[in-house]
């Protein structure tokens, strides 16, 4: 709802209470809520401070769903930053432990995120790859906003490559999820 004081108000009387009690998940995952509340405020520091802290937690208490969905949060605030080379460490340690756990989703998600970058990097034969990937388990899962941002980024790299009956198909796909989704 935007309620972003209200949000990181509650999530911070959450960390208190799972840090009272010992709940080391539970701190784990209000750090990563305070987390998203700092991104959204565009404090990209506090929002890494709090990413990193709650990798730490997972780790030591062996959260593997958890670590990949931190390592995925820090690399989207290194991406957002404009530093690639790190965004592209994070995501792939994300992908290579969401292969592990066999979590669909987190595999399209970093498949999708590794093929914006090499995008980014105007790498297009590899952001090909893995975004084509990204797409194929989207849509084997049936994930309309996985889907959506997936073909929106395929037609973004047909488009550099200059297949433009690609990139309208993969335009019109996007167009038709967001339109699902909305």
């Amino acid at each position: 709802q935007g309620q972003l004081k209200e949000a990181l108000d509650y999530f911070s009387r959450s960390l208190k209470i799972e840090e009272e009690i010992g709940d080391k998940e539970g701190i784990a995952t209000a750090l990563n809520n305070i987390g998203y509340i700092y991104e959204n405020q565009g404090q990209v520091k506090e929002a890494l401070d709090y990413f990193i802290r709650s990798l730490k937690i997972l780790e030591e208490i062996g959260n593997k769903k958890g670590i990949a969905g931190s390592l995925h949060n820090i690399g989207t605030i290194y991406d957002d930053q404009g530093q690639l080379k790190e965004a592209l460490d994070y995501f792939s340690r994300s992908l290579k432990i969401e292969k592990e756990i066999g979590n669909k989703k987190g595999i399209a998600s970093s498949l999708k995120n590794i093929g914006s970058i090499y995008n980014a990097q105007d790498k297009l034969n590899k952001a090909l790859v893995y975004s084509l990937k990204s797409l194929t388990i989207s849509q084997e899962i049936g994930s309309p906003d996985d889907i959506s941002q997936g073909s929106d980024l395929l037609s973004k790299i047909y488009e550099k490559q200059g297949k433009g009956v690609k990139a309208l198909d993969m335009y019109k796909l996007h167009i038709i999820m967001r339109d699902s989704i909305n």
